[in-house]
């Protein structure tokens, strides 16, 4: 068996056929995250990218592209990347710790690993579930199924688009829209979201940037960016930047005018989406994992992935493995304030590690993303002290 440590550009025609080839020979890899392209164009961006392979003779059966701080790696394009683990054919029965350990990895770390055959499980420390709408059976089918589901929010949707009509009037929906500067527009609105928040605002970095945009214009069809656009008067009020393979539409980064709140935007976008991906013969709309309310009206089943970090054996693993296990206990533990903070340190110190590619950047993100976190532990005791008052 062979493992390498390789630039996704020196991989050669025959290995990105092969990656291909693993995909549509193993079911579970329809995102478009899994695509090489993905790893193309993050790797033009970013100098930390490189693609593990493994096989045997000279026949690869293993693909997982990584971007590197030291000897730990994360998956090629984190955060963005919502799907992510190893490409690996049916028959696959390596060792994962022996190959880090020969291309020279101390541990991987994953937050949404797609593991079908369920090779790493052991390795996993959370389990979570994905929100996918099946579009499969048709628009009118599924509509008609959620309905039945969520007899309430159908009626919400009713009253919603007869106060549309009455109060806004016509609203145009492009599946596919080309206009800059509205997709800038859509970026500054999810930026200042993040930063209302109290989020680190992941789509500052350049490379970022760069990212989507090249996704969008130089796409392929298995990995190819898509701008949907909700207009009145020509005017944005809501938009989504996905990500579309040959089947799947993936759910990436929306946002909406506020001015528009009361009109539930998003949910309007959604529908039409819908509407049109389904005539356009999709076959599944990927929402990914968070637990943002209005997912449970559109999915009809999910998809299992897991979190955790994969470790090889050694003194200096061992070391960073007892640390990573004590900050999980805490984090478990179901501390009332403890347990809930040591999460949202670990998770945004995650964040700022995989998207900032500077040490000053990093340092800069964590000292306020401390200092967010101080000043609301600071106002949620100020709140209770004049409750008691």
């Amino acid at each position: 068996m062979f493992a390498e440590l390789v630039r996704f550009n020196d991989l050669n025609d025959d290995a990105i056929a092969r990656w291909e080839e693993l995909l549509r020979s193993e079911h579970g890899y329809e995102s478009p995250f899994f695509h090489p392209h993905f790893a193309r164009v993050v790797s033009g961006l970013r100098d930390d990218v490189y693609v593990v392979i493994s096989g045997e003779n000279e026949t690869i059966n293993f693909f997982l592209p990584v971007q590197k701080s030291g000897r730990t790696a994360f998956p090629a394009g984190a955060p963005f990347a919502d799907y992510h683990g190893p490409i690996m054919s049916g028959d696959w029965n390596g060792d994962i710790e022996d190959i880090l350990k020969r291309v020279g990895l101390r541990s991987y770390k994953f937050t949404s690993l797609f593991d079908p055959r369920h090779r790493f499980s052991s390795y996993a420390v959370r389990r979570d579930g994905t929100f996918v709408c099946d579009l499969s059976c048709g628009a009118d089918e599924f509509f008609e199924t959620q309905r039945t589901l969520f007899p309430r929010h159908t009626k919400k949707m009713r009253r919603l688009a007869r106060k549309v009509e009455r109060e806004v009037g016509e609203i145009d929906f492009l599946f596919e829209d080309s206009d800059e500067t509205a997709f800038a527009i859509l970026l500054e609105w999810k930026s200042k979201q993040y930063r209302d928040t109290g989020r680190h605002d992941v789509l500052s970095p350049s490379w970022v940037q760069q990212m989507l945009r090249q996704l969008w214009k130089t796409g392929v069809p298995g990995c190819q960016g898509v701008f949907h656009t909700l207009r009145h008067k020509g005017r944005l009020i809501a938009g989504e930047f996905n990500l579309l393979s040959e089947t799947t539409i993936h759910g990436w980064i929306p946002a909406f005018d506020h001015e528009f709140w009361s009109y539930s935007p998003g949910y309007l976008l959604q529908d039409e989406i819908i509407k049109v991906a389904t005539l356009k013969g999709y076959q599944d709309y990927d929402l990914g994992v968070s637990s943002e309310h209005y997912k449970k009206y559109y999915a009809n089943f999910q998809i299992p992935v897991e979190s955790g970090t994969i470790k090889t054996k050694g003194l200096q693993s061992g070391i960073d493995g007892i640390g990573e296990t004590v900050w999980n206990s805490v984090e478990y533990a179901h501390i009332p304030k403890v347990s809930a903070l040591a999460g949202k340190i670990r998770r945004r110190y995650a964040m700022i590690r995989t998207v900032e590619t500077s040490a000053a950047d990093r340092l800069k993100g964590v000292a306020s993303a401390a200092t967010l976190l101080l000043r609301k532990d600071q106002n949620t005791k100020e709140n209770l002290a004049n409750s008691e008052d």
